[in-house]
């Protein structure tokens, strides 16, 4: 759970999947889903808008509810 009550997600994408076009990370409003070098999720800044699982034609993104922070 985030400070805020909502439970944490995390995004997981599959590099046998992905084609790397980043339209996941240009649609997330808050910036929890990054790319430089490789694919980066901050739980904490995501607003589980699930923008970034919807937007990809190629299925590559998995969204697991409740996640935790390591």
């Amino acid at each position: 759970m985030s400070d805020s009550g909502v439970p944490l997600v995390t995004v997981q994408v599959d590099d046998k999947r992905c084609t790397y076009c980043l339209e996941c990370t240009s649609v997330c409003p808050s910036g929890a889903l990054r790319y430089d070098k490789c694919f980066e999720h901050n739980p904490v800044e995501c607003m589980n808008c699930e923008s970034c699982e919807l937007i990809c034609e190629y299925e590559a993104i998995t969204i697991n509810m409740g996640g935790t922070l390591t």
